[in-house]
């Protein structure tokens, strides 16, 4: 029944044209906009410019799609009267087969994000690098994981505070603090070390950074060190505490009174 739920949630990613346009034709919008709408930096510069809107491309893309799972958690949500009606589904079942779904469909994105801006930069100019591809495999999982579990609790809070009719907005806010702490202050502004380890936002784009410039090399751009063990400490304690949230939240969905009282509509009217 997993793998059943896990194809029906694949499909509900990749058919909806509104998710598709999201999170891959914007994205692909943004590649293009900073390979082609600034001036070319100096050879000196080059590599850390590049590192710096690759990563802010990778992290916003991802922090598109909580938008997409917190649509699809409730979807899944107020539809589970009529799964469980015609087949004995367990609860396990229907979360496991809803985050590998919004897991790939999240890793998706940041394989399309990191593989068309080389080739785009790659054209652009001329020269391309990963330091470390362990640590973007475990930055892109860690992300993916946060922004997922990010858009779970999001849909089951609205759900239990009768709030469903203001999804649509509120799923948007993952994406705006994105802008807000890494466009605003990582790439206009060099935020402080203290920053930097508090903010998920921030530590994302920090690790990121840090998988193609190396630590030495994000070490020069921020002027201060960076511990990248405390980095990747730090925002594994900020999916671990987004677990614990969403694990409470869709168990206090499961005891409430709230099954029944919304139907897929509310969300859209």
């Amino acid at each position: 029944m997993i793998w059943v739920l896990f194809k029906i949630g694949i499909k509900s990613y990749f058919k909806n044209k509104t998710t598709i346009f999201w999170s891959f034709a914007f994205v692909l919008v943004w590649i293009f906009i900073y390979a082609y709408a600034f001036p070319s930096p100096g050879k000196s510069e080059l590599l850390g410019a590049e590192a710096s809107y690759i990563s802010f491309i990778l992290l916003f893309g991802i922090s598109i799609v909580s938008s997409s799972v917190a649509f699809n958690t409730a979807s899944v949500n107020l539809s589970k009267p009529y799964i469980t009606r015609f087949d004995d589904v367990k609860r396990y079942e229907i979360y496991t087969g809803n985050f590998l779904s919004s897991l790939t469909f999240s890793l998706s994105v940041a394989i399309f994000a990191i593989l068309v801006s080389f080739a785009v930069f790659t054209l652009r100019f001329g020269q391309v690098k990963i330091a470390s591809i362990t640590l973007l495999v475990v930055t892109v999982s860690l992300i993916s994981i946060f922004y997922i579990l990010l858009g779970i609790f999001l849909a089951d809070v609205l759900i239990l505070t009768k709030q469903v009719k203001a999804l649509r907005f509120i799923v948007q806010i993952p994406m705006i603090l994105v802008f807000v702490f890494v466009l605003g202050l990582q790439i206009f502004r060099i935020p402080s070390k203290y920053l930097i380890y508090l903010s998920p936002f921030n530590e994302e784009f920090t690790l990121a950074m840090m998988s193609f410039l190396g630590i030495h090399g994000i070490s020069i751009i921020y002027s201060f060190t960076i511990n990248i063990y405390e980095c990747v400490a730090s925002l594994i304690i900020w999916v671990l505490l987004l677990f614990i949230g969403a694990f409470l939240v869709e168990r206090g969905y499961e005891k409430s009174d709230y099954k029944g009282q919304y139907s897929l509509e509310d969300i859209s009217r």
